[in-house]
């Protein structure tokens, strides 16, 4: 009797902190209602080529609200139709659509025009399939003119638990606009050397597999991990500052919620 008393106090002990983890905006987010806090470690691979910086560390502040969400990560978004209990729900967002980059990232883009960050304004659905499914499809246009072009998306996210952990495995993929592509990946002819020929991109789509893990460390700490792998369209893949089709990326990080 004593050894099930045990197990019981442990299990509900674990299901006090699990089930934080929710999906909103087509982004992972936990502990509804509270600010964040965050720190972390990222690698990646090459995304051009001979680059530079592909471990960093991440910080991140932000507030994960009912309807309201923002942080340095993913910028805003507000949910204006839909709830938490509802089959559909649909926000309005501002965000990054890429980081851009300067000349001197890489060697690969020695003597070019540096690009700056795009951020994007648009719209998400959000689609409730059951049992932690959730189906989630945006469009984002440029509003800052940096490379005034369109991009569209689909990912579809699954939210398990184990125990205290959250698991979300997720799949998706992204069309990118020539405007986009042209921008970011293409090679002026005024930019064109002998070791890096002109380039025009076209519009391209892009494929995501990935997952994320959320480990809470008491109430208001958690620790989680998430690897993602890309494979580029081939518009984009065959530019010439372009180190590779196949793309990756990881991290680990902490976080405080209060």
């Amino acid at each position: 009797m004593k050894k099930l008393a045990i197990i019981i106090a442990a299990i509900a002990s674990n299901a006090a902190y699990a089930g934080d983890t929710y999906i909103r905006n087509g982004n992972i987010y936990s502990h509804e209602g509270q600010a964040v806090a965050e720190v972390g470690i990222s690698t990646t691979s090459d995304l051009y080529k001979s680059q530079d910086d592909t471990t960093y560390l991440n910080l991140n502040l932000g507030y994960r609200g009912e309807d309201f969400n923002a942080d340095l990560t993913n910028g805003l978004n507000y949910r204006f139709f839909g709830n938490n209990d509802d089959s559909v729900n649909i926000n309005a967002f501002i965000g990054h659509a890429s980081k851009g980059y300067e000349s001197k990232d890489a060697d690969s883009l020695a003597g070019m025009k540096d690009r700056k960050a795009g951020i994007n304004g648009g719209f998400n659905v959000d689609i409730n399939t059951g049992m932690g499914g959730v189906l989630s499809t945006f469009v984002g246009h440029d509003i800052t003119g940096e490379y005034d072009g369109l991009n569209a998306g689909m990912k579809y996210m699954h939210i398990t638990h184990f125990g205290k952990i959250d698991f979300v495995p997720f799949a998706g993929v992204n069309w990118l606009s020539d405007d986009y592509v042209d921008h970011y990946f293409g090679v002026k002819d005024s930019e064109a050397t002998m070791q890096r020929s002109a380039y025009k991109g076209d519009n391209s789509f892009t494929y995501n597999l990935g997952y994320k893990l959320v480990m809470p460390m008491g109430e208001n700490w958690d620790i989680s991990q998430s690897t993602q792998y890309t494979r580029l369209g081939s518009d984009i893949a065959d530019s010439p500052i372009v180190d590779s089709a196949n793309q990756w990326d990881a991290q680990v990080t902490m976080s405080y919620h209060f």
